[in-house]
């Protein structure tokens, strides 16, 4: 009989292929979706589909003594938000909720694994080393991260829950929506940058993520935490040029925006998304996110205990990722 997993915020872009990989390595799929999120990539009919009331912990606590589910991904968050008390509900206190049902039940549940984000350290540059490491002291610079951070706290507190934590850098891929503002600006030959120097970025392909997700949750090693990126050190200046070259090479005009300038861009940006009930990709968090000068993490534990080798270099994942915006004609 094939293992149970639990997969949380599945209609999600990384919880999509998520559900994706969990199938593909036959595994007994349960989604946990909104009642109001997207299946629209969820068509596989082994799936088995769940709607949570993570605010409800009976509630949690009867699905998970009536499933028996051998493991849990907590892959939900919430990334955008105007209210800073939404990040904290969603990413730590909903956690927190989960923890306790967990406990109340008989559920012999093999591991539980949370999808963290790097940002829940911060970025490099307030550290020693001048690399984000396992023993550095977290410096969070948005309140997804802070909240992200509490995520963890409540997680690494539990002495008798067997957990993994996985914190990706910057997740791109097909069907994601925040980075794909960079793709749009240089198809239209626009190449923006932020500041002066160009900042130290690490990414991740989603399909490769999903990997180290499931690799680590499936793994006998526990009560550990990982940060997960493709093993290469981008600069925002080669990330642009990477993108262009996957949109055909195309030339584009070079633009260089003080940080200040884009810090005033981004509150005018959500003060104009409000208007309208919108929190925009442009937002007062993103811009802490830019001024940052370096997101280099430390992957020895991820390369060690994992064996993990990236399938796809920056060069292959934008390839992909562009050629799958043309063909649904989100880039044109």
């Amino acid at each position: 009989m094939s293992e149970k997993v639990l997969i949380t915020g599945a209609s999600g872009f990384v919880g999509g292929f998520l559900v994706e990989e969990a199938l593909n390595r036959d595994l007994d799929v349960y989604a946990a979706v909104r009642p109001t999120g997207n299946k629209e990539y969820l068509t596989d009919p082994r799936i088995k589909f769940l709607n949570l009331d993570f605010e409800n912990v009976q509630n949690l606590a009867e699905v998970f003594n009536s499933h028996q589910f051998d493991y849990l991904i907590h892959n939900a968050g919430l990334k955008k938000s105007p209210r800073k008390e939404d990040y904290f509900k969603v990413n730590a206190e909903y956690l927190n909720n989960i923890i306790h049902a967990l406990q109340s039940t008989d559920t012999s549940l093999k591991k539980i694994t949370f999808v963290s984000s790097l940002a829940a350290y911060g970025p490099a540059e307030y550290t020693e080393t001048g690399i984000v490491m396992e023993d550095s002291t977290p410096h969070p610079v948005t309140n997804y991260g802070r909240s992200k951070l509490k995520g963890e706290h409540y997680l690494q507190s539990q002495d008798s829950l067997p957990y993994v934590i996985i914190r990706p850098t910057a997740v791109y891929g097909p069907r994601e929506k925040d980075l794909f503002t960079m793709y749009q600006f240089l198809n239209k030959r626009l190449d923006i940058s932020v500041g002066l120097e160009d900042q130290k970025l690490t990414f991740i392909y989603v399909k490769d993520l999903v990997r180290v997700i499931l690799d680590s949750t499936l793994a006998h090693k526990k009560n550990v935490a990982y940060f997960a990126t493709d093993l290469e050190v981008h600069t925002s200046s080669s990330y642009n040029k990477a993108i262009l070259k996957a949109l055909g090479n195309k030339l584009a005009l070079k633009l260089k925006l003080p940080i200040t300038v884009m810090k005033v861009l981004g509150f005018a940006s959500e003060k104009l998304g409000s208007l309208f009930g919108q929190y925009p990709a442009l937002n007062v968090e993103k811009v802490n996110e830019l001024e940052a000068n370096s997101w280099i993490c430390d992957t020895t534990a991820l390369v060690k205990d994992l064996n993990y080798k990236p399938q796809y270099d920056l060069e292959r994942g934008l390839a992909e990722s562009i050629a799958w915006y043309k063909e649904k004609n989100w880039l044109k």
